[in-house]
């Protein structure tokens, strides 16, 4: 039965990791879809697309990241696998029947629970908050809308209230220095076509982009 617990665990812990993972590599400037992809697929080991290891490369935190939770991964790999010989392999059938029951039905309530909405939403802000706070780490809101290769592209922006940008107007801002162009801005009241060097720039707006999304990962 021991052996039945350490694959739950593993599984349980497993899950937790890769939430954990999204929501840092969310933290580096990744869309949420993008994020939960890559960590799920380091940690169980089933590669990348060409361009999603690119986002990878071109980034060390995100490197970071996937090269713990790589290793994890194989780690649980061999627990799981280790734990699945031990509680199978030696006892009588009708055992293993009960065991097999007790682990489906472990692994059901797992995952009823790590696709919740309200319990995921919960969790990725809590996460979120203590990876802030432990780290210093800070949101890179970032939606890509188009993608024109090498890096480059069009994408929405959201400022961050604690941004170096909030209060400055566009041209006095640290967004002149980097390597794209803030062609609108969108914010609750109001919404700007063509921004220009005389807008104030505001928490919470939404810039709309165009240029290096490595850059525009690191405006926030």
């Amino acid at each position: 039965m021991g052996g039945i617990i350490v694959v739950i665990m593993v599984v349980f812990i497993s899950v937790m990791v890769r939430k954990v993972a999204a929501v840092a590599l969310r933290l580096t400037g990744l869309d949420k879809p993008t994020a939960e992809f890559q960590a799920l697929s380091a940690l169980t080991g089933t590669g990348f697309t060409t361009r999603e290891s690119e986002l990878v490369l071109e980034h060390p935190k995100r490197r970071q990241i996937i090269s713990i939770l790589m290793i994890i991964g194989n780690a649980g790999t061999v627990a799981v696998i280790a734990g699945l010989v031990s509680s199978f392999v030696t006892v009588t059938s009708v055992w293993a029947v009960l065991r097999f029951g007790i682990l489906v039905v472990a692994l059901y309530l797992i995952y009823k629970i790590a696709t919740h909405t309200r319990i995921t939403r919960v969790l990725s802000r809590k996460i979120e908050k203590r990876l802030k706070d432990r780290f210093k780490l800070q949101r890179r809101a970032i939606g890509k809308v188009l993608d024109t290769g090498d890096g480059y592209g069009v994408a929405e922006i959201t400022l961050d209230e604690r941004s170096p940008s909030v209060g400055k107007t566009l041209a006095t801002s640290e967004l002149g220095k980097k390597k794209f162009l803030v062609l609108a801005i969108e914010r609750q009241d109001e919404n700007i076509p063509v921004a220009r060097g005389n807008h104030k720039l505001h928490a919470g707006d939404i810039l709309i982009c165009y240029g290096s999304f490595e850059e525009m990962g690191e405006i926030g």
